[in-house]
């Protein structure tokens, strides 16, 4: 008995016909046409077709093809099955740092309003600090982004979300082991718990891990204290996305990486993890694209650039991406990429965002073939060598670090003793409890960043770094000597780790 299995696609009005051993999908109306009268005119013939199409009533009223039609309605050449959709995604850093960001509200509402247009199949946003511009937007774009996800975390909540037109089937969040420094208050980035969020979607037949993410700021490119807290955020990443996307259709990431095309975080997450950035992509197959339009922060377009940043750079910088990857017999592929919002809100003289949106429209096409980002092992390599170097000199600057809190504490501790007996009278005596409290909060803060910090940052940095030399196939032995089994509250053990940097075999797990 022979079979003809019509099955109706959800996305761009393909089929697939299946007859034995011949599987094609008709690209055109008139092929449908001619399927559909094949299932019609060889049903006496022992063909069939689904419960559901026998009530269609166009079958019945298609008159039966020729052989030549039925051909030239299935080809015989299995490789040409193809399913295709566009997608089409922005990310954008919405500036939204309560009693901070300037024209907060009525930029939260701007940006709701073009979300609102239904424009967008998924978008992607950071900085959104507040749940209050979270619902404000999620009530306006509602109609036509009906699925949305905050991710909470630390203490004032990641500021990373994601809106999708299709339904959300799981959620996740990762938070990263190092993200700066509790003391540096002006900075902030602790306190927002960062790391990367993660939602799979079921879009048009298609599973889809959709992640965003907030890399760690670069404050002072010149002397970037926190170049090792973003590295291993980077590496983690990376390793997060190549983990949780195994059995993905597709994979889109969308976010403020705080790094720029070439920077080694960047080089980490698009080697280790296989992703291709979509500027890339269209920049290289394009003459007359210029990744200079593409740039997203400090632009000369933008109402909230500094005088003194344009000066420095005038064009401004690149660190929000859209990247993309398919997964098993899926090709993704970018038609465009741009910073097409307006330089101003409507009727407004301020800008969307102290940042640019990226909008980008994806390809994603399913087939017997496979069209995978190549795999640059060279540059991989040589990414993650470096990337462990910075690990090294962190953790030995770690140290150096912990000595100058020791340090601190004990004067400190010297201090108090000195003046325990110390009295003074008049209008000097609220002096002295005031100078010793002050004396006492240094001296538990050295001891705090000594101790507990000192291993919370060593342990994340060394984590990152040990992932990075299994990824190179270089894994550490379980060696008694440098493993910190015997490791006391402060040190002992963890100072051997830095020294581990191994390219013998012998020193490798089999």
């Amino acid at each position: 008995m022979s079979f003809v299995i019509i099955q109706h696609v959800t996305f761009s009005n393909i089929v697939t016909c299946t007859n034995a051993n011949v599987g094609t999908t008709p690209t055109s109306t008139t092929s449908f046409a001619s399927a559909l009268k094949l299932v019609d005119s060889y049903h006496s013939n022992n063909f069939m077709v689904s419960s559901e199409e026998k009530k269609d009533s166009s079958l019945s009223s298609l008159s039966s093809p020729s052989s030549s039609e039925y051909l030239s309605a299935c080809p015989a050449n299995p490789q040409e099955m193809r399913m295709e959709t566009d997608i089409t995604v922005v990310t954008l850093n919405c500036w939204g740092i309560r009693f901070v960001s300037k024209d907060r509200v009525a930029r939260m509402t701007a940006i709701a309003e073009e979300l609102a247009t239904g424009k967008y199949d998924f978008v992607f946003l950071q900085e959104v600090w507040t749940t209050e511009d979270y619902e404000r937007i999620k009530s306006r774009t509602g109609d036509v982004l009906p699925y949305s996800h905050y991710f909470f975390s630390g203490v004032i909540g990641a500021g990373i979300c994601i809106f999708s037109k299709s339904p959300i089937k799981s959620a996740f969040f990762h938070q990263w082991a190092v993200n700066g420094y509790i003391h540096k208050i002006q900075h902030g980035d602790w306190f927002g718990g960062k790391g990367i969020g993660m939602v799979e979607v079921d879009h048009r037949g298609l599973t889809i891990n959709l992640y965003t993410t907030h890399l760690h700021a670069e404050y002072d490119r010149t002397n970037d204290e926190y170049l090792a807290h973003r590295v291993t955020q980077a590496f983690d990443t990376a390793q997060f996305i190549s983990l949780t996307s195994k059995h993905a259709d597709a994979v889109i990431v969308g976010g403020d990486l705080n790094t720029e095309p070439g920077d080694l975080a960047y080089r980490l997450i698009v080697h280790t993890a296989q992703l291709q950035d979509a500027c890339e992509e269209i920049v290289s197959k394009s003459k007359s694209a210029s990744k200079e339009l593409m740039n997203t922060c400090e632009t000369a377009r933008n109402s909230y650039s500094s005088p003194n940043s344009l000066k420095l750079n005038p064009f401004g910088k690149r660190i929000d991406y859209i990247a993309y990857k398919g997964g098993s017999n899926v090709n993704v592929s970018a038609l465009s990429c741009e910073t097409s919002w307006p330089d101003r809100v409507p009727g407004q003289p301020f800008s969307y965002s102290d940042h640019e949106a990226v909008v980008t429209k994806l390809k994603v096409s399913k087939s017997d073939t496979n069209a995978k980002v190549p795999v640059l092992n060279e540059a991989k390599t040589e990414t993650l060598e470096e990337s462990i170097e910075i690990c090294n000199l962190a953790l030995n600057h770690l140290q150096t670090s912990k000595n100058m809190y020791i340090l601190l504490s004990l004067a400190m501790f010297v201090i108090l003793s000195m003046t325990a007996n110390l009295e003074l009278t008049g209008y000097l005596s609220p002096v002295v409890p005031i100078l010793r409290a002050i004396i006492l909060l240094i001296f538990f803060f050295g001891i705090f960043m000594s101790v507990i910090w000192h291993r919370m940052e060593v342990h994340g940095i060394l984590s990152g770094k040990l992932g990075m030399l299994i990824e190179l196939g270089r894994p550490i032995a379980p060696d008694a000597e440098v493993l910190p089994e015997n490791s006391v509250l402060i040190g002992g053990g963890d100072e051997k780790w830095t020294e581990v940097y191994s390219n013998s075999p012998q020193d490798c797990f089999p």
